[in-house]
């Protein structure tokens, strides 16, 4: 925890997929940064605030690579200036499990 009483967010550059539970469609992300409790992520397509989503993203571990599904809630929408990857949308992480590879 930082001295905010905030899980600590760390940088990490990893493309993710995101959809809401009512979509069948994953959607292209890119992970701005992730903690314990949530992530925060770029993409083009918003999603309302409030929605459950799913999300997975591949951990680049050797030998194998790692694939987590998990499970949150969209909790804000932020504008992030210019570039391919804006807005970025913050989701909690409520649940995640490892998939099999």
């Amino acid at each position: 925890m930082n001295k905010n009483g905030r899980a600590r967010r760390v940088p990490l550059p990893l493309l993710l997929q995101y959809r809401s539970l009512d979509d069948q469609e994953w959607h292209e992300g890119r992970v701005e940064n992730i903690s314990r409790s949530g992530v925060l992520f770029s993409s083009p397509k918003l999603v309302a605030v409030d929605t459950e989503v799913e999300m997975r993203l591949e951990l680049p571990v050797q030998p194998t690579p790692s694939t987590i599904l998990c499970h949150g809630r969209v909790v804000r929408t932020v504008a992030t200036g210019t570039g391919a990857w804006q807005p970025a949308l913050a989701a909690t992480i409520v649940d995640y499990r490892f998939l099999r590879s």
